[in-house]
């Protein structure tokens, strides 16, 4: 193919193209094209400015409800809080009306039968600032706060311990426990 045959074959294409663009209805088609292009444009750019505003709303509301969430529960804690303070206060109460097993409350001038019944302990006056005198079995015993004194029961065949938990100036606070030899 010779250049003259190219030329005329450019020419005849680009003249199609020129020829539809140069009539009325095409131009037309064009600015329609156009036309179309920058309103779906726009519109593409108006959905996500939307989509952008719905997200950043979304978002403080759930701030919001984060911070409502939180000092929900922050009062909750309050309230856990003082309800554990209040079941403790009830159940030192409740310890000190009733004490644990083989733990006794002795007042001034008073004996108990304990060890399931193989030792007699009794508080002997009122305490003094740094011991008491329990009579166990029969025999005087000067004892502080957290000493242990270990005793043969009546029968003989049984160990028994006695330790001063504590005391104040109304009453000793005595474990008593027995086990055979």
């Amino acid at each position: 193919m010779s250049d003259s045959a190219r030329s005329t074959q450019a020419t005849s294409a680009r003249s199609r193209t020129y020829r539809l663009f140069m009539t009325r209805e095409g131009r037309y088609l064009l600015v329609t094209a156009l036309m179309g292009g920058i309103v779906g444009y726009l519109l593409g750019l108006n959905s996500a400015y939307v989509e952008m505003n719905a997200g950043k709303l979304a978002l403080q509301q759930s701030r919001a409800e984060n911070q409502k969430m939180k000092s929900e529960m922050a009062g909750e804690n309050v309230k856990a809080g003082a309800m554990e303070s209040g079941i403790a206060k009830l159940q030192a109460t409740l310890d000190e009306l009733v004490p644990s097993e083989n733990t006794y409350n002795i007042k001034a001038n008073q004996s108990l039968i304990v060890g399931g019944g193989r030792l007699t302990v009794g508080l002997i006056g009122a305490p003094t600032n740094d011991s008491v005198t329990l009579n166990i079995n029969g025999k005087r015993q000067s004892l502080g706060t957290g000493d242990v004194l270990n005793v043969v029961a009546a029968d003989g065949q049984t160990n028994c311990q006695v330790r001063v938990q504590s005391f104040d100036m109304f009453k000793a606070v005595v474990t008593a426990t027995c086990g055979r030899r």
